[in-house]
């Protein structure tokens, strides 16, 4: 029999990329598109080798200039010249980071970041935005959060697979189980190169801090520290699951359907006990895009708002991305977004519009003259002062904020709502039936306009 320790130790980057491959096969099938976001740096050059090796998925890779570094274009040049000896697609974008963010520079450059990828996933349809974070990036995230006084969702950490969302792609760190100690073996078993961020010395940051400080005390004591936390984030990360799934079902329970979407009942939102009122209210900020979690403090203001809630109240709230309003008895949550810019309508039938999409149905004898309208060459835009609208046939015309009442179209809404304008008449709204002259006759061929605001999401993901 053969001596098990005459065998060969393992090889470094064979183990990496055996983790990489069974983490990515695990949520996505062989043959994906797949959008690599590198730096440059040791962790992401593992991965792009390591999803190379393999040779299972069509990848291609992106690189965020931040402008930060005077070393910023070498980085840039390298990567390039990595993807490029890969045989593989290369993006490079350059961004601007606002310097004087309230958040600091780190989350600036960390949403800039995201921002062009996000977009860029999007745009070639990538199954998946992949990213090089690893076991000490992890324990790093859970000190940081615990040190703030985050609560289990900060402590969680990154989730290895994050599932894609309304206008944001899925997002999968297939090295969280890693060391950057195991990254670096693997590299250099392959004698890859990578660049070194200078500011990554600076301790003024805090992850800088307790990497350089902290954690190197914590691994002298106990040198599987990174591995352990970051163990620890992923058994928290399935108690959050599990609060997740108790705040999906009173979700369902508390759900209203309307006509513009869903929305939350306040009366049932009282009848919970207060830890499932704030698990129940961090939720939906969640599922709604918010990109970050409320304080303690800002989540219990906004319950006591919405539960000393009254009739004729809107208890309006803004965070993190999210709009929340109250109306009629219901709570409302949708994406923060503007108001839309006017748009020449040139027959489109499914257009963005707000948080949601503004659809024209094709129908006879009923809706907007598909004649009379492309004879008009009209233009979508939100209200205006003194815009008035025909409620209907034989109906007068009426202010948009009349309409809305009249058909339950909330507040907030009713800024973002879109109108069919012909010179300076508004021809339709959501809650009209079109009038004369820009009715469909009998049998005539016709749009019917269906716009659905995105004020929920589901609670499935």
């Amino acid at each position: 029999m053969e001596n098990s320790r005459s065998r060969p130790s393992p090889d470094p980057f064979d183990r990496v990329a055996a983790v990489v491959a069974a983490q990515v096969s695990a949520v996505l099938p062989d043959g994906a598109p797949l959008l690599l976001a590198c730096s440059g740096g040791l962790d992401s050059t593992v991965l792009l080798h390591a999803l190379a090796a393999a040779g299972r998925w069509r990848l291609s890779c992106a690189h965020v200039h931040h402008g930060l570094s005077p070393n910023a274009e070498v980085w840039a040049q390298h990567c390039a010249a990595q993807a490029a000896s890969l045989g593989l697609p290369f993006a490079l974008h350059r961004v601007e980071v606002a310097l004087d963010s309230a958040d600091g520079i780190e989350c600036a450059a960390r949403e800039a970041r995201y921002r062009v990828l996000d977009a860029q996933a999007l745009a070639q349809g990538a199954a998946a935005l992949l990213t090089a974070h690893h076991a000490d990036d992890q324990a790093e995230t859970l000190l940081h959060n615990l040190v703030r006084g985050a609560g289990l969702m900060g402590l969680a950490g990154m989730p290895a697979w994050r599932p894609s969302a309304p206008g944001r792609p899925a997002q999968l760190r297939p090295m969280l189980a890693l060391s950057r100690s195991v990254l670096e073996a693997a590299a250099r078993a392959r004698g890859l190169s990578w660049v070194e961020d200078e500011s990554n010395a600076d301790t003024r940051y805090a992850r800088n801090y307790l990497r350089a400080e902290v954690m190197p005390v914590l691994s002298s004591r106990w040198p599987r520290t990174a591995e352990t936390l970051a163990g620890a984030a992923r058994r928290l990360a399935e108690a959050q699951g599990l609060l997740d799934g108790l705040a999906d079902a009173d979700a369902s329970a508390l759900a209203a359907t309307t006509a513009w979407g869903q929305a939350w009942s306040i009366d049932g939102l009282r009848a919970l006990e207060p830890a499932r009122q704030r698990n129940l209210l961090r939720r939906l900020l969640r599922l709604q895009g918010a990109r970050t979690a409320p304080t303690e403090a800002w989540l219990d203001e906004w319950r006591r708002q919405l539960l000393g809630w009254q009739p004729g109240a809107e208890c309006p709230v803004s965070h993190a991305g999210v709009a929340g309003f109250c109306h009629r008895g219901l709570l409302w949550l949708m994406p923060d977004l503007p108001a839309p810019a006017a748009l020449n309508w040139q027959g489109e039938t499914d257009i963005a519009w707000a948080a949601g999409r503004l659809q024209l149905q094709p129908v006879q004898g009923r809706g907007l003259s598909q004649s009379a309208l492309a004879q008009a060459a009209p233009v979508l835009r939100v209200r205006q002062p003194k815009d008035r609208v025909r409620r209907g046939p034989g109906r007068p015309r009426a202010g948009v904020k009349q309409i809305a009442q009249e058909c339950g179209l909330p507040p907030w809404l009713r800024d973002r709502a879109p109108l069919f304008v012909v010179g300076r008449e508004a021809v339709w709204m959501p809650g009209c039936e079109p009038a004369e002259p820009w009715a469909a006759g009998p049998g005539e061929p016709g749009w019917m306009p269906v716009w659905t605001p995105v004020v929920a999401q589901s609670t499935s993901g």
